[in-house]
């Protein structure tokens, strides 16, 4: 498993170049869960959720792709708080699915490396009120390293 060059300058072109309903159909599309963690890798959270959705909704979308997405989304506000933020319905919507989604097994782990992206002490501070069926999304999981800044 890994990606070559030629699939970095697809995906390069997908982030810089396409318009966002291409983008939502190239995502949708992609039958390699690597180059759609590259993609989601190097997604700009300020243009929204529609993307993204894409990406989590695409069958291919590895363990380690969707708890990227869910931290990039700010996952941690909602694992420590779970408060609903009507200021901020489509976030609360978005993270809401993805980590239902997560704790119930629709993702599977093919082999892309995920390091939590806590601190010790937040990892520390969700240990100890986050259930069992919790523990994945403060647990690394080993593979290949795939986040490639394009």
């Amino acid at each position: 498993m890994s990606i070559n060059a030629e699939e970095i300058k697809e995906v390069r072109r997908a982030v810089y170049e396409l318009d966002k309903e291409a983008v939502i159909k190239y995502v949708s599309e992609l039958d390699n869960p690597e180059m759609l963690h590259v993609y989601a890798s190097n997604y700009n959270w300020g243009d929204g959720f529609d993307i993204p959705k894409a990406i989590i909704d695409n069958p291919k979308c590895d363990l380690s792709t969707a708890l990227m997405m869910f931290f990039g989304a700010d996952g941690y506000t909602y694992l420590s708080g779970r408060d609903e933020n009507a200021n901020m319905s489509k976030w609360n919507e978005f993270v809401t699915e993805l980590y239902y989604d997560i704790v119930n097994g629709k993702f599977l782990s093919n082999g892309i490396a995920f390091a939590v992206p806590l601190t010790k002490v937040q990892k520390y501070k969700l240990d100890k009120v986050v259930p069992p069926k919790e523990t994945v999304f403060i647990t690394d999981i080993d593979g290949e390293e795939m986040d490639i800044c394009i």
